[in-house]
C-alpha cells in the first residue's frame, strides 16, 4: 500500500507542475493583452482628446448601433459646401482624386488638393499648399456628404535643394519652390494602395529642373503620407517599370543629362509600421553584399560610368551567388548599360558627340578612330573642346579603366589626350610618365612605349590650334605644266586613301609608289593660283594652315583634289586652236610656299610658241567678247576714241614702233590705224567696259611691224602685245612697256562672283591677275 501511495503521490505532483505552468503562462498573456488594450485605449484617447474625429475611419467595420458620433467641430459637407468654405478663407479647390478599391460610389473617399494662389504673379500663379481626404458619410438633401478623416500640409522644399551647385541661386538666400502639379502614378503602379507624385519645374538658364514628393495611400487605414523626396536636372517627373525580376515593379527617377544617364532605382519594401507599412527603398551600388574581387571591380567600374563593362562582368559572378542584392544591383547596372549601349550603337551627325558616346560606353579603341579621322580630315576642333570642358566624368572613367587595365594602351591615349586637352602637352606626357609600363616593354625606354601616344597629341595640338576646316569643293586650279621623264617618289606626297586615317596612327610616312599607263607620260604642275572653297589664293602660297601630321591631307583638301582630282592640260595651236588632254593628280608636293602637283595623261602636242597650262574644269571660264575696230567704235563712242587714241600713240612711240617727230591729230590717227579691233569688256567692276587691244609683233622682220592677226605658221616668230585702257581712256595694262615680260592668253571668268581675270603668260609660269581697286593695277 505504501508503494502504491508514493506513486500516486509522484502522478498528483507531476500534475500540479503542469497545471501550474499553465496558469502562468495563461497569467503573463493575459497581463499583455490587458496591457496592449490598455495601451492601445490611451493611445486612442489621445487621439480623441487632439481630433474628435480622429478614429472616424473605425465607422467602417463597427456595426451601425456603436457608430463614433462625429464631433461638431468637422462635421459632414457637401462638395459645394467645401469648395464655398475654401473660397471665403482664399483658397481653391483643385481636382478631386477619388480612391475607389472596389467598393460602393458611396463609400469612396475623395483626395482634394488644396490650392492657393502666389502674390505678385503673372503667369502659372497656383501652387498646392495640401491634401485633404474626405470620407463619404450620408446624404444631405440627396446630395452625399463628405467627412474629412485627414489633413496633408504641404512641406515646400528649399532651392537648394533642386538646384546644383552650378547653378546661380538668385537673391540672397534659398527660397522655397512651390508644387503646381498633382497626378496619379498608375501605369505599371503596385497594387499595394494609391500612388501620386506631387511636383512642379524651376526654369534655370532655360534649363528645366523639376522636384517633388512621391505620395502614398493606404486605403486599409485611410492613411497618406509622403514616401520620397526627389529632385531631377530634366522635366522628367518619376515611373514606375519592372527592372529587376520581382513580381512588383520599381519606381525610376530618371536623372539623364545628354548621353550621360543616371537612373535612381526604389523598391517597394516591407516596413513595421501599422498606417503604412510599405516604404520606398533606394537600390544603391554603394552597399556591398559580396567581398569578391570581380564583385568588388565591378561596382567600381558602375560607380564611375563604365556600366557595359561593369555589367559584363558582374553578370558572370553573379552566377556563383544568390544574393538578392547582387541581383538588384546587376538590374540597375544593366539599366544603365541599355542606355549607354544604344546610344554607342547610334549613327551620330556630330563627330563629337560620336566620340562622347563612344567613351561613355568604354569603347576607347571605336572613339579613338573617329578622332584620328577627324585630325586628318581636319574637322577634330569639336573633339578637341570636348576633352577640354570635361568636367571629370571622362576623367574618372580613365582611372576606373586603368584600375583593372593598367596595360590598355587606348586607355592611357584617352587620358593623355583629356590631360593635354585641359592642362597641356607636357602635363600629358609627366602623367604618361608616371604610369608603369608594360612587362613587355618594361626594358624600353619611356618616349618608346609611348611614341604613338605622342603621335596623337600631335593630331590634338593641331585640332586646339583650331585651324578652320575646310568647305568640301571642287578642284579650281591654275598651273603652269610641262612633260617629266622620270619621278623621284620621296619628291612627293600622297593622302590617304578615301580620307580615312590609317589606325593606329602610322609614326613615319609610308613610301609610295607612282605607275602610270604604258601610253601616258608624267607631268608636273606649279599652281600659280587656286580656290580653297572660301577665296582665290595667289602663288607664293605662305599663308596656308597646315599641321606637321596632317599637312598633306589638309593640302589636298585646300586644293579641292579630295573631291576633283582632274586637270585639263592645253597648248595652243598657231592659228590659236586649243588642243587639251585631261590628266590625273596623283601627288603634291609644297617649299617655301610653291605648290607642285605630279599627274599622268597622254602626251600632247609639241608647240614650241606654246606653254602647257594646267586648269581645272570649273577654274575657267573663257570669255571670248566680240571685236570691233576702232573707226566703228568711234562712230558710236567718239569721246572714248577720242581719250584713247593719243594715249595708244603714245605707248606706240615710247615702245618706237612710231616716230615721235610725227605728232597725229585724231583723223590722222584713224586712218593709220583705224582698223585696229579693240575687244569692248568690263574688267574692273564699275559696269563700264575696258577697251582690250592685241597686236601681234613680227620679231622675224627687221622693223618688227604690227599685226591684227595672228600669223598662220609656226615658223614665224611673233609676240602679242596687249594694252588695255579704262573707259576714260587711261592705260590699265601694256605689254609694251610695265608689262613686257608677259603675254595675255585669255580671259577668264573665275566662278567666285568677282571682276574677270587677265590668264597671262610669264617667262616660265602662267599667273592669274585681276584688277585691284585699291591700288588701280591689276595683281
Amino acid at each position: 500500500m505504501s508503494g502504491v501511495t508514493k506513486r500516486r503521490r509522484r502522478r498528483v505532483r507531476k500534475k500540479s507542475s503542469a497545471n501550474g505552468c499553465l496558469v502562468a503562462l495563461g497569467t503573463i498573456a493575459a497581463l499583455i493583452a490587458t496591457g496592449a488594450i490598455v495601451t492601445g485605449g490611451i493611445w486612442l484617447g489621445i487621439r480623441l482628446m487632439i481630433d474628435p474625429n480622429a478614429a472616424i475611419w473605425l465607422n467602417r467595420i463597427l456595426p451601425g448601433w456603436t457608430k463614433i458620433p462625429i464631433a461638431d467641430a468637422s462635421p459632414p459637407q457637401t462638395l459645394a459646401t467645401i469648395r464655398d468654405e475654401l473660397r471665403q478663407n482664399g483658397l481653391i479647390a483643385g481636382e478631386l482624386v477619388s480612391l475607389n478599391t472596389g467598393q460602393p460610389y458611396r463609400e469612396t473617399p475623395i483626395l482634394l488638393p488644396i490650392l492657393k494662389s502666389k502674390p505678385n504673379c503673372q503667369t502659372n500663379c497656383q501652387k498646392i499648399v495640401e491634401l485633404r481626404l474626405y470620407q463619404p458619410i450620408e446624404f444631405q438633401q440627396a446630395e452625399l456628404a463628405y467627412q474629412l478623416v485627414t489633413q496633408l500640409a504641404i512641406n515646400e522644399p528649399e532651392e537648394y535643394f533642386v538646384l546644383s551647385s552650378t547653378d546661380a541661386i538668385t537673391g540672397s538666400a534659398s527660397r522655397s519652390l512651390a508644387f503646381t502639379r498633382f497626378n496619379r502614378l498608375e501605369n505599371q503602379a503596385p497594387a499595394t494602395g494609391f500612388w501620386f507624385n506631387l511636383w512642379g519645374v524651376r526654369l534655370t538658364n532655360e534649363s528645366p529642373k523639376s522636384y517633388g514628393q512621391i505620395l502614398h495611400y493606404n486605403p486599409e487605414q485611410m492613411h497618406l503620407s509622403v514616401m520620397l523626396d526627389w529632385q531631377s536636372p530634366t522635366d522628367k517627373p518619376p515611373y514606375w517599370q519592372q527592372v529587376t525580376g520581382e513580381s512588383t515593379p520599381e519606381l525610376v527617377l530618371d536623372q539623364t543629362v545628354g548621353l550621360e544617364p543616371k537612373f535612381q532605382v526604389y523598391q517597394v519594401q516591407p516596413r513595421q509600421f501599422l498606417l503604412n507599412p510599405i516604404q520606398l527603398t533606394e537600390i544603391s551600388l554603394n552597399t556591398r553584399a559580396d567581398d569578391s574581387p570581380t564583385y568588388r571591380n565591378s561596382l567600381m567600374l558602375a560607380r564611375n560610368g563604365l556600366w557595359s563593362w561593369a555589367y559584363r562582368r558582374l553578370q558572370k559572378e553573379q552566377k556563383n551567388t544568390e544574393s538578392a542584392t547582387v541581383q538588384a544591383q546587376l538590374d540597375v547596372i544593366r539599366l544603365h548599360a541599355q542606355f549607354t549601349e544604344a546610344q554607342a550603337n547610334q549613327t551620330w551627325a556630330s563627330q563629337g558627340q560620336q566620340v562622347l558616346a563612344y567613351l561613355i560606353d568604354g569603347r576607347w579603341t571605336d572613339a579613338l578612330q573617329v578622332f584620328q579621322t577627324a585630325a586628318v580630315n581636319g574637322s577634330a576642333q569639336e573633339i578637341a573642346n570636348l576633352l577640354k570642358t570635361d568636367t571629370e566624368e571622362l576623367w574618372r572613367r580613365v582611372e576606373a579603366a586603368l584600375n583593372i587595365s593598367p596595360n590598355d594602351r587606348t586607355v592611357k591615349t584617352w587620358g593623355a589626350l583629356i590631360l593635354a586637352a585641359q592642362e597641356g602637352r607636357a602635363e600629358a606626357i609627366s602623367w604618361l610618365q608616371q604610369l608603369p609600363p608594360p612587362e613587355s616593354e618594361s626594358d624600353q625606354p619611356q618616349s618608346n612605349n609611348n611614341a604613338q601616344i605622342y603621335a596623337y597629341l600631335d593630331y590634338l595640338d593641331t585640332a586646339l590650334a583650331e585651324v578652320p576646316a575646310i568647305t568640301p569643293h571642287l578642284s579650281q586650279i591654275v598651273g603652269t605644266a610641262q612633260s617629266v621623264e622620270t619621278v623621284k617618289p620621296e619628291n612627293w606626297r600622297q593622302p590617304e586613301a578615301g580620307n580615312t586615317a590609317t589606325f593606329p596612327v602610322a609614326l613615319t610616312a609610308p613610301a609610295s609608289g607612282f605607275q602610270k599607263a604604258p601610253q601616258e607620260v608624267w607631268y608636273q604642275v606649279e599652281v600659280a593660283a587656286f580656290n580653297d572653297g572660301q577665296r582665290w589664293r595667289q602663288t607664293p602660297f605662305t599663308d596656308l594652315q597646315l599641321s606637321t601630321v596632317v599637312a598633306t591631307q589638309r593640302l589636298w583638301q585646300y586644293l579641292g583634289l579630295d573631291t576633283d582630282p582632274y586637270l585639263q592640260i592645253a597648248v595652243w595651236s598657231a592659228e590659236g586652236r586649243q588642243e587639251t588632254i585631261v590628266a590625273t593628280v596623283q601627288g603634291v608636293s609644297y617649299q617655301e610656299g610653291v605648290i607642285k602637283l605630279l599627274a599622268t595623261g597622254q602626251a600632247l602636242p609639241n608647240r614650241e610658241n606654246s606653254r602647257p597650262m594646267a586648269y581645272s574644269q570649273t577654274a575657267l571660264r573663257w570669255l571670248e567678247p566680240g571685236s570691233i575696230s576702232l573707226s566703228d567704235l568711234n562712230q558710236l563712242q567718239p569721246q572714248w576714241v577720242a581719250a584713247i587714241l593719243p594715249t595708244l600713240w603714245q605707248e606706240l612711240v615710247k615702245s618706237g614702233k612710231r616716230s615721235p617727230e610725227v605728232e597725229p591729230t585724231i583723223p590722222m590717227m584713224l586712218q593709220e590705224i583705224g582698223h585696229w579691233l579693240v575687244q569692248p569688256l568690263d574688267l574692273t567692276g564699275n559696269d563700264e567696259p575696258e577697251a582690250v587691244l592685241t597686236l601681234y609683233e613680227d620679231l622675224s622682220s627687221t622693223n618688227q611691224t604690227l599685226n591684227i592677226k595672228r600669223p598662220d605658221t609656226n615658223t614665224q616668230e611673233y609676240k602679242p602685245r596687249t594694252l588695255i585702257f579704262s573707259e576714260k581712256g587711261a592705260l590699265l595694262y601694256s605689254e609694251f612697256s610695265t608689262h613686257g615680260n608677259t603675254s595675255l592668253t585669255a580671259i577668264a571668268d573665275l566662278g567666285d562672283g568677282g571682276t574677270a581675270a587677265l590668264v597671262l603668260a610669264g617667262e616660265n609660269q602662267y599667273r592669274l591677275k585681276r584688277w585691284s581697286d585699291q591700288r588701280k593695277r591689276f595683281e
